[in-house]
């Protein structure tokens, strides 16, 4: 197997100024399932910018912040020394790869906040994967997956099954009473346990899997086909479109 950093961030906003106020990892040996380490970092510029601190998604957990930092479980430093102590880490454990759930954005992240303040990536340094691809190719595309989400009523706003790591974790560990901090770390840890999982049902560690962004959840509706007022059908379809100018309607998907 192999020795592997998985990591999270906080943002304030997620537009073209995600300025990173929170960054976590934990780094795992995934055939021991060993955790050498796990840091959780408040980030010192962002931090003490209030006005930009308050436009985060998750502004309502700054006390959550305060109680981890006065408790010594997150540290408060400027993004520098963080990215510094990420790097430290990666060279002494020996990180080979690096996983992060919806990768693109924290890599985005990552080197939107590098640019800005003028500090090296150490992620540059080793490949960076998105975990949601593994979960894609061995967890969410099942129907034991998507009877969860019916059970639980883990559905998108478009109506569509839910695939964020709160719903996975939820399902993987049967626990659907269980809510995502939102915080780095600790999403980084349950990040790591949906990782871990999807190593155990086959996934390899270094193949990039294909993301499915969206999980159609297609439901039966009913319909009748006349012809000259006589019923010929009547039954359910799951799908409908319109090809050469003919409605098609799938019952099967």
């Amino acid at each position: 197997m192999a020795i592997v950093m998985v990591f999270d961030t906080e943002t304030t906003d997620v537009g073209e100024k995600p300025f990173c106020y929170n960054v976590g990892w934990v780094i795992t040996d995934t055939d021991s399932h060993l955790s050498f380490i796990k840091r959780d970092f408040v980030v010192e510029q962002i931090w003490h910018n209030l006005p930009l601190f308050s436009t985060a998604y998750y502004a309502e957990k700054r006390n959550l912040y305060i109680q981890a930092m006065r408790s010594r479980k997150a540290i408060l430093d400027k993004w520098g020394y963080v990215l510094r102590q990420m790097a430290r880490d990666i060279k002494e454990y020996k990180v080979e790869y690096a996983y992060a759930y919806n990768s693109p954005f924290d890599d985005r992240v990552f080197q939107f906040n590098c640019d800005w303040f003028k500090t090296i990536n150490p992620l540059e340094n080793i490949p960076v994967f998105d975990i949601r691809g593994m979960v894609s190719e061995f967890i969410i595309n099942t129907e034991e997956y998507k009877d969860f989400c019916e059970t639980n009523l883990r559905f998108t706003e478009s109506g569509n099954y839910s695939a964020t790591a709160e719903t996975v974790y939820q399902y993987i560990t049967a626990q659907p009473d269980f809510s995502e901090a939102h915080t780095a770390l600790a999403d980084s840890e349950i990040e790591t346990e949906i990782l871990l999982e999807c190593l155990g049902l086959g996934a390899e560690i270094g193949k990039e899997y294909k993301v499915i962004r969206q999980l159609p959840r297609y439901q039966e509706i009913p319909f009748t086909i006349k012809v000259d007022g006589e019923t010929i059908y009547k039954g359910t379809y799951k799908k409908k479109y319109v090809r050469n100018g003919l409605y098609c309607f799938k019952t099967k998907i």
